[in-house]
């Protein structure tokens, strides 16, 4: 019997202390039921921040009583819409996409590799601009210390991928309409069979003739620059062969027997001057290249200048354009200068020779500086420029397939340079100026068989 009174006595004195337990179960509720309530007050939050950094500790999450952290509620997260902007830019993206592939495809200057590529590249900013919308849908909008925050929905990349897009399509379709202008070929309905040509493929002869002329290049001039590039595609090797202006040769088709300067040429037309190179040294010589004062300035300004090695060291005079202290050795020229140089040829005493192989040095120069990565950034601004003061009867797709095949190898080329020589003291009557002698060269037969042989050799 004691021992149930013992017992009662124990459950009577326990009975107050789950009561008072219970009671503070319920105040720790309460608590937190107040303290969610008012929690997002500004007064509230402005009192735990200055709190937390008075106290100088990091203010963490703010726990429960029994240790758990709070649950997030259901108001703390909101459910959104893409909104309108974002679809319009997505779709101005994908828009700007296919504008931009469709204008490179056009343009077709680039290899299979890159437009590959570029292909790649568009698919994956789409799909990096759609995840980020479905990001965003599917976290929605959380609040985050009373802060509402929400994933981004990528309009800022398809605005800027967008506007991108449309520089580079209009870039693109700019360079097409500049090739067109330059290309000539296609428009004249001539040059049938030189368009026939792979390019990329065969060896050929191109002629390079510079008019002594400003401005339109349909100007007839006579032609101070009389090159012919030889070019082996398969090899990468170049061979720049330069006849003197002076040379005393026949003029196919309008001189008969008689002989004339070779610059003469020039006054009956393109085609008049290319079959007296080619009669010259036996060659076919299908393409041709016509430039004037104007675009070989342009050419030069736009690369930023060119770095030309000088055989001789010589002052250019006033009647070449500019005066220019050459050194000799590695110049680094502007537009103007450059010009100077490969017009002057009183101030050498070799005279029209030696300016023959000043042009050869800049054609050299301008070639190895072309074959850079940086040109595909200067190309359009290259043949915006000099497109009505340049053309060549290649055609379009001629030209495109060089330059596809340039930069889908980015190989250099071998570039070797030849002169004609002969013996300039004399005069001799010309065709076109019957009146008095004029001062001739005559050719070196032993110079232009050795010319004809490199040239043969770089053809195979």
């Amino acid at each position: 019997m004691s021992k149930d009174i013992d017992e009662l006595y124990d459950e009577l004195a326990n009975l107050p202390n789950q009561e008072r337990d219970y009671r503070r179960e319920f105040d720790r509720r309460d608590f937190d039921l107040n303290y969610d309530r008012d929690y997002d007050s500004d007064y509230d939050r402005g009192y735990s921040e200055r709190r937390f950094q008075n106290t100088g500790r990091s203010q963490a999450p703010r726990k429960r009583s029994d240790g758990r952290r709070r649950k997030k509620r259901r108001d703390d997260f909101r459910p959104i819409k893409i909104g309108a902007l974002s679809h319009i830019l997505f779709f101005a993206q994908l828009a700007a996409s296919v504008a931009a592939f469709g204008s490179m495809a056009v343009l077709g200057i680039l290899p299979m590799s890159y437009m590959a590529g570029l292909l790649i590249l568009l698919i994956i900013l789409l799909v990096i601009v759609k995840l980020m919308q479905k990001r965003a849908v599917r976290y929605g909008k959380r609040r985050v210390n009373g802060r509402w925050t929400k994933k981004s929905t990528g309009k800022w990349i398809s605005l800027v991928t967008a506007a991108l897009l449309c520089v580079f399509c209009f870039y693109g379709l700019k360079v097409n309409k500049a090739l067109d202008q330059i290309a000539i070929g296609e428009e004249s309905g001539k040059y049938a069979e030189e368009k026939a040509i792979d390019v990329t493929e065969k060896p050929f002869n191109v002629y390079v003739s510079g008019i002594d002329v400003y401005g339109n290049i349909n100007k007839k001039s006579r032609s101070d620059v009389n090159l012919i590039a030889t070019i082996n595609p398969k090899t990468h090797k170049i061979l720049l062969t330069t006849t003197p202006r002076d040379y005393y040769v026949t003029i196919p088709g309008v001189s008969g027997e008689q002989k004339d300067k070779l610059t003469h040429a020039g006054v009956y037309g393109i085609d008049t001057s290319i079959a007296t190179l080619a009669n010259l040294y036996d060659t076919e010589i299908p393409f041709f290249v016509r430039v004037n004062f104007s675009s070989v300035r342009n050419i030069v300004d736009i690369m930023g200048g060119v770095d030309v090695e000088s055989e001789l060291a010589f002052t250019t005079g006033r009647e070449s354009g500019a005066v220019v202290d050459v050194k000799k050795g590695m110049n680094h020229f502007n537009g103007k200068q450059a010009l100077a140089f490969v017009r002057e040829r009183h101030a050498l005493a070799a005279g029209d020779n030696q300016r023959g192989k000043n042009q050869q040095a800049l054609l050299t120069a301008l070639i190895h500086q072309a074959m850079s990565p940086k040109m595909i950034i200067n190309a359009n601004s290259i043949i915006n420029r000099i497109a009505g003061s340049a053309d060549t009867n290649m055609s379009e797709a001629q030209i495109k397939s060089l330059i596809r095949m340039q930069l889908g190898s980015m190989k250099g080329w071998e570039v070797k340079s030849v002169a004609a020589e002969g013996d300039s003291s004399g005069k001799q009557y010309c065709y076109s100026y019957k009146a008095k002698p004029l001062y001739v060269t005559v050719p070196n037969e032993e110079s232009v068989t050795k010319i004809k042989k490199k040239m043969r050799r770089n053809m195979r």
